[in-house]
C-alpha cells in the first residue's frame, strides 16, 4: 500500500466575497445535498529551535468536534498553490501527540528519540470554521471543497485565515485548476503557496529577509521523456514567476519584477523549443497571456535600470549639472508609476487566472491529442541534443557580419542568444559538467554585452518618452546630454560584443558526446 498524500489547491479569497461564493449556482449544480460546517482546532507542535520545521515535517493535532485527529505530513511539493504532501492521519485520546499511533518507518523512528518528545510542546494554534461541499464533476472527478474562517495564533500574535481549498479525491488534479477558473469568473480567488503551517511558522518570529527567486535547476534527467522534461521545465519556470510574485507583493525590490520576468522569458522559451516534439505546446492563449504580463512589468524594469546603472555613471562625472537633477526626478515619477503598474498586475485576477490556466493545461496536457504518442515518449537526451544544435546553429546564423548588423539584426542576434542560453539551462544536467559549464558561461557573456546594448537602446525610448519642450531648457540639455553619453557608450560596448563573440565561436560543442 502506497503513502497516502494529500493533493489540494489552495485559494485566497477577500471576506468581502464570501457571500458571493456560497450563492454560486457551480456549487449546487455539483453538491445538491448543500454544504456541512464545523469547527475546527489544530494545535501544532515543535521544539524550540524548530527541529520538525527543519526537516519539512508538520505535526499537528486537530479537534473535529468530539473527535481528536493527529496529522503528520512531510515533503512535498507545492506547484501554483497546488499543495502534494504525504501525510499520515490517525485517532488520538486528546490534544497531545501519540506517537504510537505514528506508522510510517521513517517518522516512527524520528518520534522515537525520547530526547525530541521531551522537546516537544504547542508553537501555534489554527481556529477556523469550516464549510465543506463535496462536488462530483460531469468527467467524474471528485473533489472536497472547503471555506475557511478563522485566524493563526502564536503567542500574542495571530493573522486570519479566509481560504478556500480544492482537495482531490477521485481523479485529475487537473480538474482543480479547472474548477477553481470557473469560480474565478465571478469571485475573485487567488493562488497561494503557504500552508496555515507555514503562516503560523511566521507568526513564531521565523520571518527571514526574502531574496528573489533565480532559474533554479531544470530537474531534467537522462531517464526522462521529452513529455516528462517538458512538464518539469515548465514548473520549474512557473515556480521561479510565483515566487518572486510573493515577494513583489509584500514590498518591492527591482530583482523580483527581473526574475518574474526572467521566468516568463524561460517559459515562453520552453513553449517553443518543445513545440517541435508536440505542436500544441504552442499555446497561443496562454503565449498572449504571457506577453501581457510582461509588457505590464516591462516599464518598472526599464526606469529600475535608467536610474540604478545608466543615470549614475552620468552623475558621477558632470554632478553638478542641474538639469541631470531634473532628469533624475522626473525619472523617478516614472518610474513609480511602472512600479505600481508591476504591483497592481501581479495582484490581479488576470494574473492568477493566467495561474490556474497553467497549472489545468500542464496537467490535462491536451497537446497529446494533436501528436504521437512516440515524439513525447522517447528519451529525452536524443531530442535535447537536436535542439541545441538547432539553436546553436541559428545564432551562428545570426551573427554573422556581426560588426554591420543593424539595430533589428542585433535584436535578433540578442533573442537567438536568449533561447540557446535558456536551452543550455534547461538540458545541461544531461551532459559532462565542465564542458556545459564552460559553454553557458562564454553563452552568459554575451548575452550580458547583448543585453546592455539592448539597455541603451531601451534609453533612446524612454528619453523620446520624457520627450523635448521648447520652453524647458533643462529638459533639452538634459536629454542631450544622456543621447550623447549613450552614443558613446554604443561604441564601446560592441567593441566588448565582439570580443564575447569570438570568445563564443571558440567553444567546443559539448553535447556530441552525451
Amino acid at each position: 500500500m502506497g503513502t497516502p498524500t494529500e493533493v489540494e489547491l489552495k485559494l485566497l479569497i477577500d471576506p468581502a466575497d464570501i457571500a458571493k461564493l456560497r450563492r454560486h449556482p457551480l456549487l449546487k449544480t455539483l453538491c445538491p445535498a448543500g454544504p456541512v460546517t464545523r469547527k475546527l482546532l489544530s494545535t501544532y507542535f515543535d521544539t524550540d529551535d524548530f527541529a520538525l520545521k527543519n526537516q519539512d515535517i508538520a505535526l499537528r493535532v486537530r479537534r473535529d468536534g468530539r473527535r481528536w485527529i493527529q496529522t503528520v505530513k512531510a515533503g512535498g511539493s507545492v506547484q501554483l498553490g497546488l499543495h502534494q504532501r504525504p501525510e499520515w492521519e490517525a485517532p488520538v485520546a486528546g490534544n497531545a501527540p501519540d506517537f504510537t499511533k505514528i506508522t510510517d518507518p521513517g517518522l516512527a523512528r524520528l518520534f522515537a528519540a525520547e530526547k525530541l518528545r521531551q522537546r516537544l510542546h504547542p508553537a501555534f494554534v489554527t481556529e477556523f470554521s469550516r464549510t465543506i461541499w463535496l462536488l462530483k464533476t460531469a468527467s467524474g472527478d471528485r473533489i472536497e471543497m472547503a471555506l475557511d474562517r478563522g485566524e493563526i495564533r502564536a503567542g500574542q500574535e495571530q493573522s486570519p485565515i479566509s481560504e478556500v481549498e480544492l482537495e482531490l479525491k477521485a481523479g485529475s488534479p487537473a480538474a482543480l485548476f479547472e474548477l477553481a477558473l470557473v469560480l474565478q469568473e465571478t469571485v475573485p480567488l487567488c493562488t497561494e503557496n503557504a500552508s496555515k503551517a507555514e503562516r503560523g511558522y511566521l507568526l513564531c518570529a521565523l520571518q527571514t529577509a526574502s531574496f528573489a527567486a533565480k532559474a533554479a535547476p531544470s530537474g531534467v534527467t537522462r531517464k526522462m521523456s521529452v513529455g516528462a522534461a517538458f512538464r518539469a521545465i515548465a514548473w520549474n519556470c512557473i515556480g521561479q514567476l510565483q515566487d518572486n510574485q510573493s515577494h513583489l507583493q509584500q514590498n518591492y525590490d527591482p530583482e523580483y519584477v527581473h526574475q518574474m520576468r526572467v521566468a516568463v522569458r524561460r517559459l515562453r522559451s520552453a513553449l517553443g523549443l518543445f513545440a517541435t516534439a508536440a505542436p500544441g505546446i504552442k499555446n497561443t492563449a496562454l503565449i498572449e497571456e504571457l506577453r501581457w504580463l510582461a509588457g505590464q512589468l516591462g516599464a518598472a524594469r526599464d526606469w529600475d535600470v535608467f536610474l540604478a546603472e545608466i543615470l549614475p555613471p552620468v552623475v558621477v562625472a558632470l554632478p553638478r549639472d542641474e538639469e541631470l537633477d531634473w532628469l533624475r526626478h522626473r525619472a523617478a515619477s516614472l518610474q513609480e508609476e511602472g512600479r505600481e503598474q508591476a504591483r497592481a498586475a501581479t495582484a490581479s485576477q488576470r494574473f492568477h487566472k493566467l495561474l490556474l490556466m497553467l497549472g489545468g493545461w500542464l496537467w490535462r496536457e491536451p497537446w497529446r491529442e494533436t501528436t504521437t504518442e512516440e515524439k513525447l515518449d522517447r528519451p529525452v537526451p536524443d531530442y535535447a541534443k537536436s535542439m541545441l544544435a538547432k539553436r546553436h546553429r541559428q545564432l551562428r546564423r545570426h551573427g554573422r557580419s556581426l560588426a554591420s548588423l543593424t539595430l533589428e539584426q542585433r535584436h535578433a542576434l540578442r533573442i537567438a542568444a536568449k533561447k540557446l542560453r535558456y536551452a543550455t539551462e534547461f538540458f545541461s544536467d544531461l551532459y559532462s559538467r565542465k564542458p556545459a559549464k564552460r559553454y553557458l558561461e562564454t553563452l552568459m557573456d554575451l548575452q550580458d554585452e547583448f543585453g546592455a546594448l539592448n539597455d541603451r537602446a531601451v534609453t533612446r525610448r524612454l528619453l523620446a518618452r520624457i520627450g523635448t519642450d521648447d520652453g524647458n531648457v533643462l529638459q533639452n540639455r538634459a536629454i542631450g546630454v544622456i543621447f550623447g553619453w549613450n552614443a558613446n557608450e554604443i561604441a564601446n560596448r560592441l567593441a566588448g560584443m565582439t570580443q564575447a563573440w569570438r570568445n563564443f565561436k571558440r567553444q567546443k560543442i559539448f553535447w556530441k558526446k552525451g
